[in-house]
């Protein structure tokens, strides 16, 4: 290999290591905010219950 293919090649590899920690950061992101939306359905489904037992109506099944 010459010079300018291993010059190219170091570059290539520099460009994908750049990306894979940008879409690992991305990815961290998200986890971060499917687990806040997590939290909110059970926030959510607690009060549902809550409204439920108060009206008398059986729990939902479906969940």
């Amino acid at each position: 290999m010459n010079l300018d293919t291993l010059l190219h090649l170091e570059q290539k590899i520099d460009q994908l290591v750049a990306r894979t920690q940008s879409l690992d950061e991305e990815c961290r992101k998200l986890r971060e905010e499917n687990e806040s939306f997590l939290k909110e359905r059970e926030r959510f489904c607690q009060e549902l219950d809550r409204i439920l037992a108060k009206l008398g109506s059986p729990e939902p099944d479906n969940r």
